[in-house]
């Protein structure tokens, strides 16, 4: 049940751009961490190139920034295959909107089982409830 924010600044996203976004961290999700496409929320959001900044400098009106952060259950999975994600997920953001630049940051965070859930249930209780 990953949650993955993704935030851009600069020229605003076309509603196909919003769209490969969306289907394409979905396939990423899946392809890369094993994660359920059905459970898999994708929230793509823009702000003005003035809100953004990389070495104290704000972005110019051409540029854009981008940031991914992608909440998974904590253990679920490996060192490699988080790198692998962040690499695929930069790579993926660079492609539909680049050039980024280099400190453009894909954020992996892992939450424990039993301090986040969807449908009113933890994760721990999904995973108590598969073992029962």
């Amino acid at each position: 049940m990953p949650v993955i924010r993704i935030t851009l600044t600069g020229e605003q996203p076309s509603p196909s751009q919003y769209r490969d976004l969306q289907q394409q961290t979905t396939r990423l999700m899946a392809q890369v961490l094993a994660k359920r496409p059905a459970v898999t929320a994708v929230l793509v959001q823009s702000l003005p190139a003035t809100s953004w900044s990389i070495g104290g400098s704000a972005l110019d009106g051409g540029q854009r920034g981008a940031q991914m952060e992608i909440m998974i259950t904590a253990g679920t999975n490996s060192a490699e295959e988080k790198a692998a994600m962040i690499g695929a997920a930069y790579g993926m953001l660079d492609d539909l909107l680049g050039p980024l630049p280099e400190a453009s940051y894909v954020v992996i965070h892992e939450i424990p089982a039993d301090a986040w859930g969807y449908g009113g249930m933890t994760q721990k209780a999904r995973q108590g409830s598969r073992v029962a």
